[in-house]
């Protein structure tokens, strides 16, 4: 995850429209936990432009019908329609789908 997120933050500087934030689904058991490990993840990835954020529900949203298997979620929206989503099981967000989530963003840029 760490990676697609520096790629999307990579991509916001040549976009200076564009903004991302990261959502980390967890319970209330796990809330220190979670904090913890998004302000390491951001101080050793160096990610400064990208909020990274929890919600303490593991379902999500459930109009985004975030599928219980998926271990990350992407949703690019604009004006609240969402363009498109991408969800990744254990060990399936690969160098080659971060490659493939970012070539996406082209579906809310407009390019």
């Amino acid at each position: 995850m760490t990676s697609l997120v520096k790629a999307v933050e990579d991509t916001m500087a040549e976009h200076p429209r564009l903004n991302a934030f990261v959502v980390h689904l967890t319970d209330t058991e796990n809330e220190a936990k979670t904090v913890t490990n998004l302000r390491k993840i951001a101080a050793d990835a160096g990610i400064s432009k990208i909020p990274l954020t929890l919600m303490e529900n593991p379902a999500g949203p459930p109009a985004y019908k975030i599928a219980e298997e998926a271990e990350v979620t992407v949703l690019f929206y604009r004006f609240f329609d969402v363009r498109a989503k991408q969800a990744f099981g254990p060990g399936e967000l690969t160098e080659a789908e971060v490659e493939r989530v970012v070539a996406d963003l082209s579906k809310i840029l407009g390019e």
